[in-house]
């Protein structure tokens, strides 16, 4: 087991919490227990995993080291707070290694989950973790969405990281174009669709959820003619919407 660690090295893995960071080094941090676990069960590529001496002697994280508990650096709580984005540490984080751009063709895949500007990291991570839950295969953001690897994105997941395709596109309405010219089922959520009762998804499809405050874009809109709702009763009255997370969760467990 080690128990060093550098000034730099406490620097470089604070500075990962900001975008700036992440993509200067090329990974990000993945933090608390449940979060770690997740992360070697599933064999992500982890450079290195720290912890508190409390932490140490967990069982379940024996478990998942399957014995190796040397991998671990073992820190102080006093640096653990500085690398910690919470205000109460969870005593465990590691650093994963960003994952390339895919490879796949996400035309070809049955079902994608869209996100257009949807902010909160919260939000974002629980649609990955939902979408991982009810086997949708990959999810692809555009502009305006919050970073699927920002620390809180992480924790949100709970593990569903490493259970999808994530892909992040420059210019989504292009990135739309191209997959309804391919023949793909494209829709959007809204409040105005078609019911999620009523909705019939073709064999390759995607479901655009937009952003928490105006929903998708202008622009995407002009191109997606599809939309799909979730209804809610009459009875309903100081309920406006439902949240992104919430609404693109109860939709993707309609899609089949």
């Amino acid at each position: 087991m080690n128990s060093e660690i550098t000034e730099r090295r406490i620097k470089e893995i604070v500075s990962l919490k900001r975008k700036k960071g992440r993509d200067e080094h090329q990974s990000y941090i993945v933090e608390g227990l449940r979060s770690v676990e997740s992360a070697l069960l599933a064999e992500a590529p982890l450079f290195e995993i720290l912890a508190t001496a409390d932490i140490m002697a967990d069982i379940r994280l024996k478990k998942a080291l399957k014995g190796q508990i040397g991998a671990i650096t073992m820190i102080s709580d006093r640096v653990m707070a500085k690398l910690s984005d919470t205000s109460s540490p969870s005593g465990i984080l590691a650093v994963a290694r960003l994952p390339e751009p895919t490879t796949l063709c996400i035309s070809c895949m049955r079902r994608v989950l869209v996100l257009d500007g949807v902010q909160d990291p919260g939000n974002v991570g629980t649609l990955i973790r939902s979408a991982a839950w009810f086997g949708i295969e990959a999810v692809v953001s555009g502009p305006g969405t919050a970073d699927f690897f920002a620390p809180k994105t992480v924790r949100a997941t709970m593990g569903g990281l490493w259970d999808v395709v994530l892909e992040q596109v420059e210019y989504l309405p292009g990135f739309l174009t191209t997959n309804i010219r391919a023949g793909v089922d494209v829709r959007i959520a809204d409040m105005n669709g078609v019911s999620i009762k009523e909705w019939k998804p073709g064999a390759h499809s995607m479901m655009v959820i937009g952003s928490e405050a105006n929903g998708v874009s202008e622009e995407v809109r002009s191109l997606v003619k599809g939309t799909v709702s979730v209804p809610g009763e009459d009875q309903s009255r100081a309920v406006e919407s439902l949240n992104a997370a919430v609404a693109g969760s109860i939709i993707m467990s309609h899609w089949n």
